[in-house]
Parts: structure tokens; C-alpha cells; sequence
């Protein structure tokens, strides 16, 4: 009993202790916050009642085919899509916005999938496209999914690049979401004192960046800038954390059944996340055959080889279309 006593009283000091630090932590931070100046082209316009941030790039040679709206993935901004977009639009106007609580757009809750799909929805019809294709990048898969199932009539196809509209985490997918990080790291004042550390540093972004990019992708200062911006701005991290505590959102593989809107994909080889076998899994789910690999690529490939990315999405793009 004697030692069970001092086992406790010890883990109660050191709880008392991380989270008195934490706090003292982000007290510090209020006081002398980060604050990094970036260029972030593109506008703002309301989408559903959210304030979003847009990017576009217009068709270099108009040719009359589909437009293509660009959706980020878990804690990406459209800057993920800042070298493949100009690439995409030889022919055809590209536009990519930041999914609400992410990047430059507005902190407006609630995170869900529900949500998220109505500020899709409503990007679509602010801008004034007619039955655009969509793609979505990891966990954006998901949201383009969604919209696909939802109003079939409005998109013209879904690639799901690198992510494919299911849960990530967790072996039931049989639930609309699942997984998140609901544990004591992402609850204040530890969870928002570990975030506020690391994007206040570029060298831990940097090897996020590296460890999912390769050695193509841009990890000079202004780069990792770019990444770091959008969690420096007031409520950044408090967002990422309430978007990271609930659900991870996706469909499931039933809902993906049913889904009737043309489906591509696109996927990396040495993506951890979303390999051969998921690819081609979802394949069999949404009834497609436009299934192409990237070899030796990551699961940024997007931004770190937006040649040999462009190269591989565009013959998909022209078959949707």
C-alpha cells in the first residue's frame, strides 16, 4: 500500500506539473505570439454562411470542359495545391478553397462532415459552376464524396486523390465516422500548448512536411511559412484541436456503394495511408476502373512532383469528363 501510495502521489505531481506548465506555457504565448506574413493569393466568398478562402486559376486555353474545385485534407490549406493547380488549368478553369477551420477560412463549426459538404455545396453555387469535377485530397475525398451522394445531379465526377472517403482510424466501417483523437493530448491546456509548440518552430513542421512530401517538396522558410500561417492566426489551433477531438469524418463502405456520380482515383505507392490494396477496394466500391498508381511517390506528391501528378490525373479528368 506504502508504494501504491507513492506510485500515485507521483503521477499526481506529474500531472500537476504538465499542466501547470502548459498553462504558464500558453500564457507566455499570449504574450509574445508568433506571427508569420505571408502572400496568400486568391478571395474571399461566402459559401453556406462560411467565409472562404478561394483560389483560382484560370484556363489557359478555354476549352469548354468542366471546371475543377480543389478540396484540401486534414489540416491542409490550398497551398497543398499551389503548383499543381496552375499545371491543371492548360485548359480548363481550377479552383481550390480551404474546408472551414483550416487555411485562411473561417473558424465556423460545426466540424463535421454535414457541414462540410454544405459549404462545398454552396462554394459550387457562389462561384457559378456548372456540374464541376472535384477533387479531393486525403480526408477531402470524403467531402467530395459526400457531395456526391447527396445531389448527384451537381458534379460532373470525384477523383479521390491519395484518401478514400472512409475513416481513417479504427476497424468498424460500418459508422459515418469514427477514430479522432479524442484523448487527453488534444484537451486544454496540454493539447493546444503541444500544437502551439510545434507550429511556433519551423523545424518540426518542416519534418512533417519532408516525412509525407519527399525530397520534391518546398521545406525552405517560405515554404514552411505557409504551413505554418494559417495555425498562427487567433483560433488557429484551438480549431484544428475541436476539428481533431471529434469523429474523423467519411462515409462508409455502404454509403460509398450507392455512390452514382463517376469516380477516379489516384494513389501513391509509398502512401501509408491509402495503398494499392485500399485503392483498390474503393475501386470495387464505386465501380470504377480509372484507378492510377504513382510509383515511388508520397502521400504529398501533389505539391512535391506536380509534374508527374498532373501527368497522371489529367487523362483521368478527360475521362470523367
Amino acid at each position: 500500500m506504502r508504494w501504491l501510495r507513492r506510485i500515485g502521489i507521483t503521477l499526481l505531481t506529474v500531472v500537476i506539473v504538465l499542466l501547470a506548465a502548459s498553462g504558464l506555457y500558453l500564457a507566455w504565448d499570449d504574450l509574445a505570439p508568433v506571427r508569420v506574413a505571408v502572400d496568400v493569393p486568391g478571395a474571399t466568398v461566402d459559401a453556406a454562411g462560411v467565409p472562404t478562402h478561394v483560389e483560382h486559376w484560370p484556363a489557359l486555353h478555354p476549352s469548354g470542359k468542366a471546371p475543377l474545385v480543389l478540396v484540401p485534407g486534414f489540416a491542409e490549406s490550398t497551398y497543398v495545391f499551389s503548383r499543381l493547380g496552375p499545371r491543371l488549368a492548360a485548359d480548363r478553369d481550377v479552383y481550390a478553397y480551404d474546408v472551414r477551420g483550416y487555411g485562411f477560412t473561417a473558424h465556423v463549426g460545426p466540424y463535421t462532415l454535414a457541414s462540410d459538404t454544405d459549404q462545398l455545396a454552396g462554394l459550387i453555387g457562389a462561384l457559378h459552376l456548372t456540374r464541376p469535377v472535384v477533387l479531393g485530397h486525403s480526408l477531402g475525398a470524403a467531402i467530395a464524396l459526400s457531395l456526391a451522394l447527396r445531389n448527384p445531379t451537381a458534379l460532373g465526377g470525384v477523383v479521390a486523390a491519395n484518401g478514400d472517403g472512409t475513416p481513417y482510424f479504427g476497424t468498424d466501417r460500418s459508422s459515418p465516422g469514427g477514430g479522432g483523437l479524442r484523448t487527453a493530448l488534444t484537451l486544454p491546456p496540454v493539447g493546444p500548448a503541444v500544437v502551439t509548440a510545434i507550429v511556433r518552430h519551423r523545424g518540426p513542421v518542416r519534418s512533417l512536411v519532408e516525412n509525407q512530401c519527399g525530397s520534391g517538396c518546398p521545406v525552405d522558410d517560405a515554404a514552411i511559412d505557409r504551413w505554418r500561417a494559417p495555425f498562427l492566426t487567433p483560433g488557429g489551433v484551438s480549431a484544428l484541436l475541436a476539428i481533431a477531438r471529434q469523429p474523423l469524418i467519411g462515409l462508409t463502405d455502404d454509403q460509398e456503394r450507392q455512390v452514382r456520380v463517376p469516380v477516379a482515383i489516384v494513389f501513391s505507392s509509398l502512401d501509408t495511408s491509402f495503398d494499392r490494396g485500399n485503392a483498390a477496394a474503393m475501386a470495387d466500391r464505386v465501380h470504377t476502373t480509372l484507378v492510377t498508381e504513382l510509383p515511388d511517390a508520397r502521400h504529398l506528391a501533389l505539391l512535391g512532383e506536380p509534374d508527374r501528378f498532373q501527368a497522371a490525373v489529367t487523362p483521368l479528368l478527360d475521362r470523367l469528363g
